[in-house]
Formats: structure tokens, sequence, C-alpha cells
């Protein structure tokens, strides 16, 4: 317990996991919740069947894509350190040649992975399916609210669906979905 004195959990919240996604499929209002709202069960059941499977696709990509960022650079991080410590051996110990090879590798496999790895592309690939995961989870309480452009009761599911499509596809421009 005295590790956590000097490295509290919060620390350790945002690295890498190996597994991200969540155990249990996600839910935008539980089913606890929506049991106490009998008026709406029809709402609920249509929103479960059309927008809740493309919300799902697009909050685990969001989680993964996050994760995949974070533990790139928690090895370019990691890498970086043990190219500096190899360096400094090297400067310690200058009649060691093998060990400017050494150094030489590392140095040359980190610039190799930052350039197949793309930060940048990983990072928009996030932040396109978090906004895609979060417009769907808007257009779930538009749709319970019966509010633009869901008034019209004859149309409601084929609006939802339209928008649905419209929302994924933008996601799509990035490569997520």
């Amino acid at each position: 317990m005295a590790l956590f004195k000097w490295f509290p959990p919060a620390l350790f919240k945002r690295f890498p996991r190996f597994h991200p996604l969540p155990s249990k499929p996600q839910e935008i209002v539980p089913p606890e919740a929506r049991s106490k709202y009998p008026d709406f069960a029809s709402d609920f059941e249509t929103l479960q069947d059309e927008l809740l499977p493309a919300f799902r696709e697009l909050d685990n990509q969001a989680i993964l894509c996050q994760n995949r960022y974070r533990a790139m650079y928690l090895v370019l991080v990691l890498g970086g350190t043990l190219v500096t410590i190899v360096t400094i051996l090297q400067i310690a110990f200058s009649q060691a040649t093998w060990i400017d090879y050494i150094g030489g590798s590392f140095a040359a496999l980190l610039a190799v992975m930052t350039s197949f790895w793309q930060p940048a592309a990983q990072q928009k690939r996030y932040f396109d399916a978090r906004l895609g995961a979060e417009r769907l989870r808007s257009e779930y309480f538009l749709f319970l609210r019966h509010t633009a452009p869901y008034e019209n009761a004859q149309d409601r599911r084929q609006k939802l669906a339209q928008r649905i499509i419209d929302i994924r596809r933008k996601a799509e421009g990035s490569g997520i979905a």
C-alpha cells in the first residue's frame, strides 16, 4: 500500500489495457431505468434494435483507437528512455563499440515504429469514432423526446434509420466503421 502513496491508482488510469472493451454491452439507458417508463417501451425497443448496435460499434472503435494511441505513446516513451540509457552507457564505456550498435538499432526501431503507427491518424480515428458515438447518444434522446426531427409519428423510424446511416457514413470517412 505504500506504493500507492507515491503512485496513486489515478496515475495508471490512462495506461493502455490488454482488454480495453467493456465486458458487458454498452447501454445508454440501463434496463432497470427503462422498466420504470412503460410508456416508452416501444421507443426503447426501436432504439435497442436500430440505434444501439451502431452506437456500440462506434463506442468500441473509439475505445480501441484510444487504447492503441496510449499504447503507442507508452512504447515510444519507454523506447526513448531505453535509447537514452544506452547512450549514457556508450559514453561511460567508450571502448565497447557493441553498445553503439545496440543504441543505433533501438533508435532506428523507434523511428520505424513511429512512421508506421502514425499517431495523428490514430488520434483522428478516435475523435471521429467518439464524435459518432456521442451523436448517436444524442439521437437516442431526441427520439425519446419526440422532438425534431422525430416529432412526426408516421416516419420516426425511417428518419432514425437515415440519421444512423448519416452518422456512420461520417465516421466511415475516416476509416472507422
